[in-house]
């Protein structure tokens, strides 16, 4: 009777005549499904808060970053969901910006007294999309470690 060995990519037994043949597929069968989900993966979730901060004068927010993050992303052929706190919309320099932005849909405000990097993460894991932020969500990898490998990093 010829040895059995188990492949490493699915645990399925061959003959060890068949089983270099088996791997081989199942290698490609594995690389095509993660391009797939790369893909798939075309929804960003964006931290408002984040990108409204950042390089603004004097801490107040900028809605142009806004602007120009939702512009570059579309561009880029991704679909941007922006998730902003509720007091941001106080603290903004042009609130019309934001709220042109809320009414086409593609804003979503946490909860007053709800922390927005939590909505953030809920709302990431509910589409299946990645995130755009510079903060690292340290206070969250032990309840969601799924985290460091969808977190994108920008630039202005």
């Amino acid at each position: 009777m010829p040895k059995r060995a188990r492949c490493p990519h699915c645990d399925r037994l061959f003959n060890r005549d068949k089983l270099d043949d088996h791997i081989l597929r199942c290698r490609e069968r594995k690389r095509r499904d993660e391009r797939r989900t790369i893909q798939r993966r075309r929804q960003l979730v964006v931290d408002g808060n984040n990108v409204a901060f950042h390089l603004s004068p004097h801490g107040k927010p900028r809605a142009a970053n806004l602007m120009n993050a939702y512009h570059s992303l579309v561009s880029a052929g991704y679909q941007p969901i922006f998730v902003i706190s509720a007091a941001l919309k106080y603290r903004i320099d042009r609130p019309t910006v934001l709220m042109d932005l809320a009414v086409r849909g593609k804003v979503i405000e946490a909860p007053r007294g709800k922390n927005d990097d939590l909505a953030i993460l809920q709302t990431a894991k509910r589409l299946d999309a990645d995130i755009v932020s510079n903060d690292r969500f340290l206070d969250w990898l032990d309840s969601h470690p799924w985290v460091s490998t969808r977190l994108r990093r920008y630039r202005l």
